[in-house]
This record gives structure tokens, sequence and C-alpha cells, in this order.
């Protein structure tokens, strides 16, 4: 009876354990090169990924990942929508995050309202200018 305590399966047991715990995971994959791989991912799909697991959350996270998803006139744009002093304490996925929202840009003037965000799928810049009140005035001399 109790040499079913002291078998040879036991000994098995034991080694896989030890030989499945010593196997490379994802977890083991380094962030630098997780990081490169999502830099050539839609956004969403960097998102889906980063739950994943921790490292894949932290590369996800990189500057470098979501500056190649902004426009090249992002700064331009984040300045003027989102202020100065707003960007510079944010991450370029929070920038990224900020501007494809609708933003307001027109001090909140009741005349008209200028909105932009950019477009997730293309990463280009859209712009809506709406009026409320269009008047045109024409000088007949």
């Amino acid at each position: 009876m109790g040499a079913a305590v002291s078998s040879p399966d036991k000994a098995e047991n034991e080694e896989r354990s030890i030989s499945q715990s010593s196997k490379p995971g994802l977890g083991d994959i380094p962030e630098s090169c997780i990081s490169s791989l999502l830099m050539n991912l839609d956004p969403p799909d960097i998102c889906k990924l980063a739950r994943v697991n921790r490292a894949f959350h932290r590369a996800s996270s990189a500057d470098f990942v979501w500056e190649s998803k902004l426009p090249p006139s992002y700064k331009f744009l984040a300045d003027k929508v989102l202020g100065e002093e707003n960007i510079a304490t944010m991450t370029k996925k929070e920038i990224y995050a900020k501007l494809t929202l609708p933003n307001r840009f027109d001090g909140g003037a009741k005349v008209s309202c200028f909105m932009l965000w950019i477009h997730i799928p293309s990463s280009l810049v859209t712009i809506l200018i709406l009026s409320l009140s269009l008047s045109f005035s024409f000088n007949s001399s």
C-alpha cells in the first residue's frame, strides 16, 4: 500500500512540473520586441493585445508605438486642441486617445462649432465645421 507513494510515477510528475515551469512563455519575450510588433498593428489590435499579460501591457504603452499612429502634424493639433501645458504631461497614448474623440477648439462660441478628431482606421485628421448662424454680406458698389 505504501509503495504507491514512493513510486516512480511521483518522480515523473515532479520532473514534468519542473520542466513545464522552465519552458519559455509570452512573458519572456523582451518588451522591445513586443513594441516593435505592436507598431505594425492598428490601435484596436494594440489594445486587445495589451490584455495578454503585463509585458504586452507595458509594451503597448511605449510612446514610439503610439507616435507611429499619430498624424505628422499631431503636435500642432494637440497644442491647439488640448493646450500646450496639457500635452507636456501626457503620454503619446493619452494624446492619441484624446485626439480620436471629437474636440471643440472654437472656445465654445455659439455661432459656429469647430470639431477635430483623428479617424482611427486611417489616422487621418477630420475637421467638422458647423455653423448655427451663418450670414453673408455683400457690398454692391
